[in-house]
């Protein structure tokens, strides 16, 4: 049995867990993983032999701490160097997606670590989830969407900014920080978007905008 097919069986059934706030169901990984149920209860066998799932009818896939610890290993994997093509080698985020897709089963950890002390340790990755996840907290559902992706009109609150020190300094100083509402008033064609934060309109290039990140009005990260 392949390695990567087993890793990328554990971190879809991480990110049904957490999509979910449930256990993921096996119609979910057949249809995330484009296979068929009966290969993925065949899978999920293998994977409960192996220590990493436990499954109940019905119900469906928990991952054991076992499991969690190495779905949290692969998914870290997958936003380093999700990170490093996003940042480093400035790939949209849909294409350091795919790629990283890729590449998260052939590069060691060792190599991980190194990457990742190049980036500076981030927090986040461009999606703006924590590079570093809780294993205790793996439901944590983080309700919020990027800046760029906000409708004219619409409002919420600053969740997450990753962006560089001095970048984050600058919009600091002009309002725009975790905690802080923000409305989006226009969003231009060639991208700029403007928006109010605390009683000032600012105008925000699409590559900041989308590295901001808002829990629209009536959600909660």
């Amino acid at each position: 049995m392949h390695t990567d097919r087993i890793e990328e069986y554990l971190e879809t059934i991480l990110y049904l867990i957490t999509k979910n706030q449930s256990p993921a169901k096996t119609k979910q990984i057949a249809e995330e993983l484009n296979v068929s149920p009966p290969s993925v209860t065949e899978m999920i066998k293998k994977l409960h032999s192996m220590g990493f799932v436990e499954y109940k009818p019905y119900q469906g896939v928990e991952l054991t701490e076992k499991g969690a610890e190495e779905a949290i290993r692969i998914k870290r994997k997958h936003q380093v160097l999700e990170t490093f093509l996003a940042e480093v080698l400035d790939f949209d985020r849909k294409e350091a997606h795919r790629e990283a897709c890729e590449l998260e089963h052939a590069v060691s950890d060792s190599v991980l670590e190194r990457l990742y002390d190049f980036l500076g340790n981030p927090e986040y990755c461009p999606d703006g989830h924590p590079i570093n996840i809780d294993k205790s907290n793996l439901r944590r559902e983080e309700g919020f969407i990027p800046l760029d992706e906000m409708k004219e009109g619409s409002s919420g609150t600053v969740a997450r900014v990753t962006l560089p020190r001095e970048t984050k300094e600058r919009l600091t100083s002009l309002g725009i920080l975790t905690g802080e509402d923000i409305e989006v008033r226009r969003k231009q064609k060639q991208g700029c978007i403007s928006v109010m934060a605390v009683g000032s309109e600012i105008a925000l290039g699409r590559d900041i905008a989308k590295k901001i990140f808002i829990t629209p009005k009536g959600k909660s990260a």
